[in-house]
């Protein structure tokens, strides 16, 4: 009797399955990419070489100034490069606050307490938030309180100075943690995603590396470092990748290059400041997508 020939699924290695079903998961993005990114992208550094100019009858008419663009935004626009220098610091003080806060209140969601699935709910809000009109009124709303807290320590800011400076901590480090303080409803309302990235990863660690790490005698604190934050250790890649996009989109530079093109018609100008902006923003998610891929943790 001949047994069924297996299907060449069946026949792939382990990782050959998982490199497939990995391309399968990527595949929307892939084509969405393709289909809907891959021509305005290449059309904008296509534009940014040329002076364009709508013809009224229809289309549009291309000038090569070649490299002019790019000259008048890094060393004649008044705003660009502020605006640049600004996004980058914000960037790159934002994503360890951002992924520290959402870790630590990932772990705490994590917890066994009554009245979970609500406070979960709650952390979820920031999610709805950080959309259109809600947004624009908890943002002025910060705003508000963030003067008053200047004023009269609504967070208790000076307590936490105080605290800080009896502790020996540096100026620089204090007033930056004075500065996250003061803007707490900022960072609550950019790690939505990151609580929700977290709490999965928290709930896929296997009890058993709980208990193993209880039974050799390691202390709480030893825990954190060796199984909670290994095992999570990929999902702060994945974290860190997302907060940054989402940081870099937010920028004062978008509302820039818009005006510029849309209310001043220089489309040139602002398709060679975008060039810039993408460029700087992929080194920058790479630099650190690379740094902290070097220290990531993968179970098998």
């Amino acid at each position: 009797m001949k047994t069924a020939r297996r299907g060449w699924y069946y026949r792939l290695s382990f990782p050959k399955k998982t490199a497939l079903w990995g391309f399968i998961f990527l595949l929307p993005w892939l084509l969405g990419f393709l289909l809907l990114f891959l021509v305005p992208m290449v059309q904008t550094f296509q534009f940014s070489f040329n002076n364009l100019e709508i013809i009224p009858t229809g289309g549009i008419k291309l000038t090569p100034v070649g490299l002019e663009n790019y000259r008048h935004a890094l060393l004649v626009d008044p705003n660009f490069n502020p605006a640049l220098v600004n996004t980058l610091i914000e960037v790159f003080l934002y994503t360890p606050l951002i992924i520290i806060f959402s870790l630590l209140c990932a772990i705490l969601l994590n917890g066994k307490f009554r009245g979970r699935a609500v406070a979960r709910a709650i952390f979820f809000i920031p999610i709805i938030m950080a959309t259109g009109l809600m947004m624009q009124r908890v943002t002025n709303l910060s705003g508000q309180m963030q003067g008053a807290a200047e004023s009269s320590n609504v967070y208790g800011a000076g307590f936490i100075a105080e605290l800080l400076f009896n502790l020996g901590i540096g100026k620089q480090l204090v007033q930056y943690l004075l500065d996250m303080v003061n803007r707490i409803f900022e960072i609550v309302s950019l790690s939505g995603i990151q609580i929700l990235i977290f709490l999965s990863a928290l709930q896929a660690i296997s009890p058993s590396l709980y208990e193993v790490a209880k039974i050799e005698g390691a202390t709480a604190y030893e825990t954190f470092w060796k199984v909670t934050v290994v095992m999570v250790s990929p999902m702060i890649l994945t974290c860190t990748i997302y907060t940054m996009s989402d940081l870099f989109a937010r920028s004062d530079i978008m509302t820039l290059v818009y005006n510029l093109a849309f209310r001043q018609s220089r489309f040139g100008l602002s398709t060679a400041m975008s060039s810039i902006y993408l460029l700087l923003s992929v080194l920058s998610i790479g630099l650190m997508a690379l740094l902290i891929r070097k220290v990531v943790f993968y179970y098998d």
